[in-house]
């Protein structure tokens, strides 16, 4: 495969980059991709390299026209009349970035993550005991969806109840990292996230007449280096992000794992018969399937990279999901095993200081429902006529659209 005849805004590479992902690996690591007006970087050290220095690659490109997500004028004009610019500070550059860290450190502390893992118990045995009595499903509807949505709503403090109109409001927030809307679809995008921002902050309110174990409440406590309270701007920004980090890779990870076993009941069985595999399972979906795909970094001083010559102000698009096949760091890529061990150093949450602070509640929901949905079901395989598996079109995010399950739920 040549890559010049071939790019990430690819529908058909979007469906299936594996091949792809090869090409660059050893045709081109460093790459200038004209279609997304970006260097892409390939190699899991390259990429390593530029995540522990943001002095050199910034993540903070809101003053960079082309990697604005809301781009037509129309719909930046409703978010600053009606709401808040998107602009979430998780995506800033030390110093700046760690006085928003440390915001919501205390919600993803290994204290408060270990404290929910009997809500997350209880979620998954809901979630399957709905399953149960029954030979198929769509599993993406059925469950993942579902799982993230309680654990986000549970920690952001903020009713249950509300899960659909959550989700449906992170399912169109991540739109524009398609890079490919109309402005008539920026504009409602623009208009829902209003009504997202309009939800946080009548909870917001809510949560300084009575403050909660939250993470909105955490907000609202939180300081800055200064001392000055977090403005409610970025307190809605910071919110925003959240719930889509929080509910997008799990989601995914979720349909993506079940996937694979009803694809291979060989490792169905080795998982059965050996629980404690299942972890190792968890972190070979997370690194061959990489529900993050790669997102982008703006250069602050010129660079030289593999020869390649990135200019300051250039745009660079770091390739997880390439880097986690990358065979001068795990072996044999292109294989799925339990038994890798080094494969927890994969690249699906990132690393340094932009590592994805959501990770310990996205590995022990992932853990917690594999561990149960494996103990619950026998013969797990794609029902019949739904062999055909495909995804959400997209350059920085993979999800499924669907995965229908045929099973035999086990006896107790």
């Amino acid at each position: 495969m040549k890559i010049q005849e071939h790019s990430l805004m690819d529908p058909n590479i979007q469906e299936s980059p594996f091949a792809y992902y090869d090409a660059l690996l050893e045709q081109a690591p460093v790459y200038f991709m004209p279609q997304i007006n970006a260097f892409v970087i390939s190699k899991y050290k390259d990429i390593q390299y530029v995540v522990a220095h943001p002095e050199v690659w910034s993540i903070d490109m809101r003053t960079l026209p082309a990697a604005q997500l809301i781009k037509y004028p129309a719909a930046q004009k409703i978010l600053e009349d009606e709401g808040f610019p998107r602009d979430t500070k998780f995506t800033t550059d030390p110093p700046a970035h760690t006085n928003y860290r440390v915001a919501v450190r205390n919600a993803f502390s290994p204290a408060r993550v270990k404290g929910l893992a009997d809500f997350v118990q209880t979620a998954v045995d809901s979630l399957i005991d709905d399953m149960r009595g029954k030979s198929e499903c769509e599993f993406m509807k059925q469950f993942c969806w579902w799982l993230p949505m309680r654990v986000i709503t549970q920690l952001l403090g903020v009713p249950y109840e509300d899960a659909g109109l959550i989700k449906h409001w992170s399912d169109v927030w991540v739109e524009p990292l398609t890079y490919g809307l109309t402005e008539e679809r920026e504009i409602v995008v623009a208009r829902e996230e209003v009504a997202l921002q309009q939800y946080l902050l009548k909870h917001l309110d809510e949560k300084r007449r009575n403050p909660g174990a939250d993470v909105l409440t955490d907000m609202l406590n939180a300081r800055t280096a200064d001392g000055d309270p977090l403005p409610l701007s970025e307190i809605v920004g910071l919110s925003e992000h959240l719930i889509v980090g929080g509910h997008e890779t799990a989601t995914s990870a979720l349909g993506a794992g079940m996937a694979i076993l009803a694809q291979n009941p060989d490792i169905a069985a080795e998982l059965r018969a050996d629980p404690s595999l299942v972890e190792n399972f968890v972190e070979e979906v997370l690194r061959t399937e990489s529900p993050s795909q790669g997102f982008f970094r703006i250069a602050v001083q010129d660079y030289e990279m593999r020869g390649v010559k990135i200019p300051k102000g250039a745009m660079v698009h770091i390739r997880f999901a390439a880097a986690n096949r990358d065979p001068e760091q795990f072996d044999n890529p292109a294989k799925f095993d339990l038994h890798r061990t080094n494969g927890k150093t994969h690249l699906a949450f990132s690393q340094g200081v932009h590592h994805c602070i959501g990770s310990p509640y996205a590995r022990l929901e992932l853990n917690t429902a594999f561990r149960s949905l494996l103990a619950a079901f026998d013969d797990i395989r794609l029902a019949p006529g739904h062999e055909t598996l495909s995804h959400v079109p997209g350059l920085s995010l993979r999800t499924l659209k669907a995965v229908h399950i045929s099973y035999r739920t086990r006896a107790h």
